[in-house]
């Protein structure tokens, strides 16, 4: 297990006690806020880490409400992937079970945070239930859901930060690796589309972009000696499997026009 050095020591609730590593991290960062002296405003709830950790899930949170809007508009779900949307649904449901584990909680902007987040992927997923009659395709089938959901899980099971075979750490893992996967089906679906809807294209953009500031939360961890290299590794596979359409999504948003994303391209 990995340790921070404090000059006070501060013990953690004994639900903190239940999980170790990602959550205790997340707990001891909240801590060290308050350990090192007044501060006001924002940086007092948040310090640094969590911030980022949180600032990232905002960040997909926009992308989502970005995404309800052109349904509601459209009434149409055609050219989203559905498994992309339940992937999200099972992580974030994942997150409130071990994120209850961890003084994120106890912070009143963590918790509007995960309570709109949870909103708004229930309010994805029901409607691309109701609306699946607007769409007829699906990424190929190693990538739906039915098949991602169990790996991930395998997955978590073997690679998660904790020692203990059964841990809430694999929750932790389950999420970072589902989300990672998630994406993959709408990235597949834009693959095979001649051209990518605005709305669309700058909700994937943000959920690209969401990931990356998650990689600067990993990498303070990293500096303060709390090191999870295998949820590091998910979110570098995620950024690096989406690179190409960054660019091209980065280049639209420069000189405009369409964004061409398929492979005949």
């Amino acid at each position: 297990s990995s340790h921070v050095g404090s000059s006070a020591e501060v013990s953690p609730c004994p639900a903190a006690l239940s999980t170790r590593l990602f959550a205790l991290a997340l707990l001891r960062a909240s801590e060290r806020g308050t350990q090192e002296g007044p501060r006001t405003g924002f940086d007092q709830a948040l310090p640094m880490e969590v911030f980022f950790f949180v600032l990232g899930y905002l960040v997909q949170f926009g992308a989502s409400c970005l995404l309800l809007y052109k349904i509601y508009k459209f009434k149409s779900i055609y050219g989203l992937s559905v498994d992309t949307q339940i992937s999200y649904l099972l992580a974030v449901i994942s997150r409130c079970v071990w994120s209850m584990e961890t003084r994120l909680v106890e912070t009143k902007f963590a918790y509007l945070e995960l309570t709109c987040s949870t909103a708004a992927c229930g309010g994805l997923a029901f409607l691309c239930w109701q609306l699946y009659h607007t769409t007829s395709k699906h990424s190929v089938f190693f990538l739906r859901v039915y098949v991602t959901a169990p790996a991930c899980l395998v997955l978590a099971f073997f690679f998660h930060p904790g020692d203990d075979w059964f841990s809430m750490q694999i929750l932790v893992s389950y999420t970072m690796f589902q989300e990672a996967m998630g994406l993959l089906p709408q990235l597949y679906l834009m693959r095979h589309m001649h051209e990518v809807e605005a709305m669309t294209s700058h909700y994937v953009g943000l959920i690209v972009i969401a990931r990356f500031i998650r990689m600067i939360f990993w990498g303070k961890m990293y500096f303060i000696g709390e090191h999870f290299l295998q949820l590091f590794f998910a979110d570098i596979c995620h950024t690096l499997l989406s690179a190409d359409y960054m660019y091209l999504w980065m280049r639209k948003l420069k000189d405009g026009g369409r964004l061409i994303y398929s492979q005949s391209v």
